[in-house]
């Protein structure tokens, strides 16, 4: 079951719970397995970011079809990128998509 909670961005609690959130986020992209995205040529949403660009994300389940967090957009369908692991030196090691 997914749960949905408003902040009042107008108060300091709400300021602070957002930012919190946020910090959250970056955690899961930076810790576990390394997880990139390219958007895909067919994706209305080419053009977003640096052109052919690889960037971190992470899949979230909570978010319709939305589950790519991260990125220039912020989220992406599955259908909108391909998925990529990325070894700690940097190269990819598989493509996903």
């Amino acid at each position: 079951m997914t749960t949905v909670e408003f902040l009042d961005l107008n108060t300091d609690e709400g300021i602070s719970r957002a930012a919190a959130y946020k910090v959250k986020k970056a955690e899961l992209v930076r810790g576990g397995q390394r997880i990139f995205a390219k958007i895909k040529r067919s994706s209305k949403y080419f053009g977003q970011g640096e052109k052919g660009a690889l960037f971190p994300v992470y899949i979230e389940a909570s978010y319709g079809d939305y589950h790519v967090q991260g990125g220039p957009g912020g989220q992406y369908r599955l259908s909108d990128v391909n998925l990529f692991v990325v070894s700690d030196e940097g190269d990819v090691v598989l493509r996903i998509g």
